[in-house]
């Protein structure tokens, strides 16, 4: 398939990873090396309330000495807000979002203003799709002129 910087969100976008506010720092952790994705977003009743990251992961082990109790729960280290961009906004619009909002990775929802995310997208997916597409073109045009 060919993406381009109109293609839309939801044709890149990738299931996203979630945990429950309530779970566990060794649950996060576990959910973030399993899913390989390299953010948790953080539900409470279906909702996304905040999201980790690895890095996030270090600043709590670095907050804490290295010394990490089970009893500290995702809502205690979440990151808010959550930046969140429609299935239906573009690459474009999602790459801007990403350079305003100084982040690499959004929440992927229905419509706006949902809560109820359906998928992740980041920086480096828009980037390789949209290199890709640059690449393809290139390759076209130079056969044109190949041909000439």
């Amino acid at each position: 398939m060919s993406y381009t910087i109109h293609s839309l969100v939801e044709a890149i976008m990738v299931p996203p990873a979630m945990v429950e506010e309530n779970d566990g720092i060794t649950v996060v952790a576990k959910v973030l090396l399993q899913t390989n994705k390299g953010c948790v977003f953080v539900t409470s009743i279906g909702e996304v309330v905040g999201i980790i990251t690895e890095r996030d992961i270090l600043r709590v082990i670095l907050r804490e000495g290295g010394m990490l109790t089970p009893e500290l729960k995702a809502k205690d280290f979440m990151v808010q807000p959550v930046i969140t961009i429609p299935k239906t906004a573009t690459l474009a619009q999602a790459d801007d979002l990403m350079a305003q909002t100084n982040v690499n990775r959004l929440a992927v929802v229905d419509e706006e203003d949902s809560l109820i995310v359906v998928g992740l997208i980041d920086a480096e997916m828009i980037r390789t799709s949209i290199k890709t597409e640059l690449l393809k073109n290139l390759k076209k045009r130079q056969k044109y002129f190949d041909e000439k």
